[in-house]
This record gives structure tokens, C-alpha cells and sequence, in this order.
């Protein structure tokens, strides 16, 4: 760019006597632009044009033309105040302790000094006056401060006696999983069972490892719930212990499918009964124990199990679940599930028909037996039972309906042309 060089001496310019009249004729504003000449503005005209200007600078064309003006979305008042924002004076903090006007700074985001706050019973005054306004921020920031400028014992009396404050201050030990001093500071304020479940709650919530789990389970069990009969979750964490142990085992068997971590009670349930289901009872690893251990319901314990033998076609072990010998080598059905689900979770399951045969006619009621048998497609059934109600019209419909010379087909003409049914049509 052309580089200009006004020669004229300053001194000698402003105490030049030489005058320059205005005249429409002449054109000195156009020869001589603000004390720049004509040549010499067309020599800087001409080094800008020489300026290599990037494609992706600004151009009309580009999207940022698009943008709304200030004032278009917020009032002139507005942004004049929000401008002088930063201008309001804010009165230094009184050098005498006041806890109402620290603690009001505090709640307004001003500045703040708590050096002041030597004394016991300054500090005492600061944190009831924080307790008092129901701000946690402002009990947090009071406490923190407490506990760096005081011994622990005088901490302890001051949060033992203000039960917001200390809640506050064990919500904030929990994050930092400071598990020690939250449990004596819960001890000594007699909360014994909330100093266990918050230990407990610590342990469960980051501790991944099932084996490590299980090394602190048994710790915080005996340190904690040991001496508390009364409380609830005493079961829950022996069950949970017995748990973990039982799924150690489970994986040092090494079965061909690994058992997932943090598997659920059911889970575990659904895994020994689908590879393990004929170990003596005596094992550890077996579903009987499993369901000893856990308390878990017979029905429950029934309906997984008859899922897991399903999912593995072991339709021999559905009898042994369900049916128990009776007089003269007779089944009735022993189970805690209405008959109705075990043969909506057979059909699921694809169970051979003859197994729903079988176990439909555990069902009382001749017409429901009716309808489930027609909704599961089990011939045999239904033959049978249109030959009991000698409802020799619905045979012969029925009949037409399947195969001929097919096994069914053979049964429903035996049926028709038995001479021991009275038949009604």
C-alpha cells in the first residue's frame, strides 16, 4: 500500500497567514481529501485493491446478513440495562459481623468475606442464620468453612444439635465416598441404622466387582447390621451375600454359558434350571438350594423353571415338576400355577402335542378344556370330548375339517361309529 509523507512542517502550517476561500468553482475538497492529495488518494484507492480478499470472507450473499437486529429482540431500555450491569456499585461488605447481611450476600451472589468469623460463637450465629434462610447452598458454604477453621470435636457438637446441617454435610461426604467419617458422625448422632444403609447404599452404588462386593458386603454385614436384629434390610444383605457366594460357585463350574454380572435373583434361578437341573440337592449350585436361599416363592420358582426345561425341549423333567405319583402309579397335578398359564407356557414353549394333551385333561371343566384345546389345535381332545358330550354333529363338522386317513382323522371315525356313546344328535 502507497505510504504519504506530508512534508509541511507543523509549526510553519499553523502559523501560516495563507487563507483558502470557498469557491463553488473550484474543487479543492475533491483535490486536497482531508489534507490528502488527489494523486495520493488514488494511489491508496489502488494499494486496497491490491488486497487479497479470502472467498470465505463476509459477503452480502453470506448467511450472517440474515441475523436479526439487536434491538429486534429485546427493548432499548433492556439492553441499556443489561449494559450497565456491570457498572452498579456494590458497597463493600461492613467490617463488623452482621451473619444477616453475609448471609443475604451470599444468597445474592455478591461478594463475600467470612475471615471475620473468628469466634465460636460468631461461626455458631453464621451457621443458624444459614439454617434459619432453608438455603442448602448457603448451610454448604457455612459448613465448609466451619470445618477448615475449627477442630473436628467442636464440628461434631455444633452439627450434632442441627439436624438440617448435618444432613447437608453427610450429603456431601457421600459424594467425596468418605464412608468412615459419615458413619460416626451418624453413630454419634444415634442414627445407627441410617449410618448402616447409607454404608450399604455407598457399597452397592460403586462398587462393580461382584467379588469385591462381596469381600465388602460381608464387612459392612458384620461391622453394621450384625447388631441391628430390628432392622429390615438384615435379611436383604445375608440373601444378597448368599447371592454373591452362590454365583462364585456357579462361575468356578464353568459351564458352557457364562452367567451374566449382576444377574437378578430370577436370572440366576433361570440359569442353574437350565444347566445344572439334575445335580443331586445335596450341591451348592442347584435350584432347590437357590430357592432355600432366596426365599423364593413356589410359584415363582415353578414358573421359571418350567420355562427353562421348555427353552432346552427336556419335556421329561416337565412331569417330574409338575405331576406327583398317586395311588396305583396314577399322576394328579401338583403345582402352584393355575392350569391355565402351564398350558398357555407349553404352547409358547412349542410343546409336542401330546404333552398339552396330556396336561389338558387336568382341566376341570369339560367346556373350558373345550375351548383351550380348540385354541391350542389339539385334535385328540377334541375328539374326545365331543364323544363325551355325544355331540355327534360337532364330530362329523370337525371330522370333515381334517386330514383324511391322518391319525386324527382315523380317531374321529373311531369315535363316530363307537356303540358305547349315546349320542345327542
Amino acid at each position: 500500500m502507497a505510504k504519504f509523507d506530508l512534508t509541511k512542517d507543523d509549526e510553519d502550517y499553523w502559523n501560516s497567514s495563507e487563507k483558502h476561500s470557498f469557491s463553488f468553482d473550484q474543487n479543492t475538497e475533491v483535490d486536497n481529501l482531508f489534507g490528502i492529495s488527489k494523486s495520493g488518494t488514488a494511489q491508496l484507492r489502488a494499494g486496497i485493491s491490491n488486497i487479497d480478499v479470502s472467498d470465505t470472507y463476509l459477503t452480502y450473499d453470506s448467511p450472517q446478513t440474515n441475523l436479526k437486529p439487536l434491538l429486534s429482540i429485546i427493548s432499548e431500555p433492556t439492553l441499556i440495562a443489561i449494559l450497565g450491569a456491570d457498572k452498579i456499585y456494590l458497597s463493600e461488605e461492613p467490617p463488623t459481623v452482621d451473619p444477616t447481611s453475609t448471609l443475604r450476600r451470599i444468597l445474592l451472589g455478591q461478594p463475600f468475606s467470612l475471615e471475620k468469623y473468628k469466634s465460636l460463637v460468631n461461626k455458631t450465629a453464621l451457621l443458624d442464620a444459614a439454617i434459619n434462610s432453608g438455603n442448602g447452598n448457603a448451610i454448604f458454604i457455612i459448613i465448609l468453612f466451619i470445618t477448615k477453621t475449627l477442630k473436628s470435636t467442636l464440628v461434631q457438637r455444633l452439627l450434632m444439635d442441627r439436624a438440617d446441617a448435618l444432613n447437608v454435610y453427610i450429603h456431601y461426604l457421600s459424594t467425596r465416598l468418605q464412608v468412615n467419617d459419615i458413619t460416626d458422625l451418624l453413630m454419634l448422632a444415634g442414627r445407627s441404622v441410617d449410618a448402616a444403609l447409607m454404608q450399604l447404599n455407598i457399597i452397592m452404588k460403586n462398587t462393580q466387582d461382584e467379588n469385591r462386593l462381596l469381600q465388602k458386603l460381608i464387612k459392612c454385614y458384620k461391622t453394621q447390621f450384625m447388631s441391628l436384629p430390628e432392622c429390615r434390610e438384615s435379611i436383604y444383605v445375608q440373601n444378597y451375600i448368599k447371592l454373591l457366594e452362590w454365583k462364585v460357585a456357579m462361575k468356578n463350574a464353568k459351564f458352557d454359558e457364562e452367567l451374566e454380572e449382576c444377574s437378578s435373583v430370577l436370572d440366576c434361578l433361570r440359569y442353574i434350571c437350565k444347566h445344572n437341573w439334575n445335580t443331586s440337592n445335596s450341591g451348592l449350585i442347584t435350584p432347590a438350594l437357590l430357592q432355600q436361599q432366596q426365599d423364593i416363592i413356589p410359584r415363582q420358582y415353578q414358573k421359571t423353571a418350567l420355562k427353562s426345561r421348555i427353552s432346552v425341549q427336556a419335556w421329561e423333567d416337565i412331569d417330574n415338576l409338575l405331576l406327583s405319583k398317586g395311588w396305583l402309579g396314577s399322576h394328579r397335578l401338583q403345582t402352584n400355577l393355575p392350569i391355565e398359564q402351564v398350558l398357555k407356557i407349553l404352547h409358547t414353549g412349542q410343546a409336542p402335542t401330546p404333552i398339552l394333551d396330556k396336561f389338558l385333561a387336568y382341566v376341570d371343566n369339560v367346556d373350558k378344556r373345550l375351548q383351550l384345546a380348540q385354541n391350542f389345535s389339539c385334535a385328540k381332545t377334541i375328539i374326545e370330548i365331543y364323544g363325551l358330550q355325544g355331540n355327534r354333529t360337532a364330530l362329523l363338522e370337525y371330522r370333515d375339517t381334517l386330514k383324511p386317513q391322518s391319525e386324527t382323522y382315523i380317531l374321529a371315525e373311531k369315535t363316530l361309529s363307537s356303540q358305547t356313546i349315546r349320542w345327542k344328535s
